[in-house]
């Protein structure tokens, strides 16, 4: 099983040991990252090992690998051969350079020898091949993926190194791109991932906290049988999505990690899907229409909305794909009525994005006169034509409007998300305490819209309600059952 590394980058080792004493239940090894350390503590890292109750790394690394030494090269090698006398567990050292003395002193510490590169520009063609040079001792190399193309070659050339080599390997990706491969190390053959603690500074670009690695993805669960769900985007990072899904699959005791993977390129996480056998995905802006072209089948919503916010294999392994978000949206609505359909009604919908025809096509499912308001009157035209309702502008001349079609206001826009939270779209309206007023905005939880309506006496619904309604669709469909 791959092992949890924390990277230890205060600059003192009383600080140190304070951050490891706190991750030590989380964590199965730690990296002592010296070359961060102030000088007056250089004579108190040989007795850390001793001290620290776990297999301890010990690093000095290079301003050009991307730490913090600066100083004569002779220095640094001579100070590795000094502290080798605490009895680390490993010891990393760079592919380019000639370890010299320290390869005995080592071996007559029965410390292991890292050999390692970086490299910041991207996922070199050679990557393997440079990997397989080491092949006798265990190699490390930490690129940095700029593109979903990058993290495919990145992940292929793992699955390649698994299946050749006889030593052990450590292989990650930095940055937002390459945080998959923190999460799934077991996966794709690593030895361990490295993290940090989140009170300190980070060890490398894209580390993910210790806690993090444990609470949200399970890390320590996960094996080569484990399913692979996801979500791609572009952002992703902020998504709460791997909080929902993680914390069902602990609940419901499944085998199964939700993993984020931010996406320049929809192709080429297909590509990286086949690779990794994902099962799912969650799809999230800009992709909702990219994805549709790249899957074998589609639903009715997805048809009808010209957008995707979930696909998954189906029974012959194919992929298909289907939008929870109307359901996720339409449930709340109809469970806060207490009623089972929306004849009779008449709703307004604000904007004409994405989402906006996820919310019309919703409410004309359940039976619902629908008319689209949109600041930009043609947009809100062009969506209204392609579904048989009314459309109007976005202002004071067009409340008499709203006022017709207000027993639920269903507002899809950006207006009321950072940085717009001071932005109230229907700033021009007086409620009157009889509408259902829907904001699907989940941060903040409550917009000023929403907060105005309530002080009229509104019913009203946050974003969140949908949020979790769609997940909990998408939870049933990547596992073929109900959520318990």
């Amino acid at each position: 099983m791959a092992k949890i590394c924390l990277v230890l980058t205060a600059p003192t080792m009383e600080e140190n040991r304070r951050i490891l004493e706190r991750n030590l239940s989380l964590v199965d090894m730690v990296e002592l990252r010296t070359d961060l350390l102030e000088e007056s503590q250089y004579s108190l890292v040989p007795s850390f090992p001793g001290q620290s109750g776990v297999p301890v790394v010990l690093t000095c690394r290079k301003n050009c690998d991307g730490g913090n030494w600066t100083g004569a090269e002779e220095e640094r090698m001579a100070l590795l051969e000094l502290w080798l006398d605490g009895g680390f567990a490993f010891i990393d050292i760079e592919m380019d350079v000639e370890p010299g003395p320290l390869s005995g002193k080592a071996a007559a510490m029965n410390t292991e020898i890292i050999r390692s590169f970086h490299d910041f520009d991207g996922v070199p063609e050679d990557l393997v091949e440079t990997m397989n040079r080491f092949d006798g001792v265990m190699a490390k190399g930490a690129v940095y993926p700029r593109s979903s193309e990058d993290l495919f070659r990145l992940i292929e050339a793992a699955q390649q190194l698994k299946k050749e080599r006889k030593s052990p390997f450590i292989l990650l990706g930095m940055g937002n791109f390459g945080f998959p491969t923190r999460i799934l190390a077991e996966k794709i053959g690593s030895f361990l991932t490295f993290c940090s603690d989140s009170e300190a500074p980070s060890g490398a670009p894209g580390h993910c906290t210790a806690l993090d690695l444990n609470s949200i993805y399970r890390f320590r669960k996960i094996s080569g049988k484990t399913v692979i769900n996801s979500i791609i985007g572009n952002p992703v990072s902020q998504s709460r999505s791997p909080h929902l899904h993680n914390g069902w699959y602990e609940k419901e005791g499944l085998d199964a990690v939700y993993v984020p993977f931010l996406t320049d390129s929809p192709q080429w996480f297909m590509k990286t899907a086949e690779l990794l056998e994902i099962n799912g995905s969650s799809v999230t802006v800009p992709f909702k229409s990219d994805i549709i072209p790249l899957v074998d089948t589609t639903d009715k919503a997805v048809d009808a909305i010209g957008a995707s916010n979930t696909i998954y294999r189906d029974g012959s392994g194919q992929w298909s794909a289907t939008n929870t978000d109307a359901y996720g949206l339409i449930k709340p609505l109809l469970d806060t009525l207490g009623i089972a359909d929306l004849k009779g009604r008449k709703a307004a919908v604000i904007g004409a994005g994405g989402a906006a025809r996820a919310a019309v096509f919703a409410l004309q499912d359940k039976g619902a006169q629908v008319a689209v308001f949109n600041r930009t009157l043609s947009r809100a035209e062009d969506l209204a034509d392609q579904f048989g309702c009314v459309a109007y502008g976005l202002g004071p001349e067009y409340a008499a409007a709203l006022r017709e079609y207000s027993s639920i206001i269903v507002q899809t826009s950006s207006a009321g998300m950072p940085p717009l939270e001071d932005v109230d779209p229907v700033a021009f309206y007086s409620f009157d305490g009889t509408e259902v007023v829907y904001d699907i905005i989940y941060k903040p939880e409550v917009t000023r819209m929403m907060a105005r309506a309530k002080e009229a006496g509104c019913r009203v619904l946050g974003g969140f309600t949908m949020l979790e309604e769609q997940a909990v669709l998408q939870f049933e469909i990547f596992h073929d059952g109900k959520l318990k």
